[in-house]
């Protein structure tokens, strides 16, 4: 089966790290080839995302772009199932991660925000490039933004 609909969805994804954390395979083969951060830097900055998709992003775009080409690529990726986005790029005016925190602590942040975003029953704020999200939008794009950015998941 192929299609959106087999993609692993985030809480599957964070389940896929918990076991490989348990199995001593939380380490560099997850992340993408030539990827510009280190895991514990990109669990956070994936930690980062889902946590600001209930509290706010630090800055957004402007407006036109969030009305074309980011609903466009919103689109685009959810009909796909996959997301591709330059995997250096960090959330703009976000404050730096931490790079000496271990993976594990990095994993256990990134699961504690997850759990909180799955049981998050209010309002979402827009996101900085596609603009308003539903709650279910946020859960898929948050999935293939971790996903694309720890292919060895799969």
């Amino acid at each position: 089966m192929s299609g959106p609909e087999s993609r692993p969805g985030l809480e599957e994804l964070v389940r896929r790290l918990r076991c490989a954390a348990e199995d001593g395979r939380l380490d560099e083969r997850l992340l993408a080839p030539g990827a510009a951060w280190n895991l514990s830097l990109t669990l956070q900055h994936c930690a980062q995302s889902v946590g600001y998709s209930m509290t706010g992003y630090p800055l957004l775009r402007p407006g036109f772009f969030r009305l074309t080409a980011g609903r466009l690529a919103k689109a685009v990726f959810l009909r796909r199932g996959v997301m591709r986005h330059p995997l250096d790029a960090g959330i703009d005016g976000a404050p730096p991660a931490d790079p000496e925190l271990p993976p594990g602590a990095a994993l256990a942040a990134l699961a504690e925000v997850v759990a909180g975003f799955l049981e998050h029953g209010g309002p979402h704020p827009p996101h900085p490039a596609y603009g308003p999200c539903t709650h279910g939008e946020y859960a898929a794009l948050h999935a293939m933004h971790v996903a694309e950015h720890l292919p060895g998941l799969r």
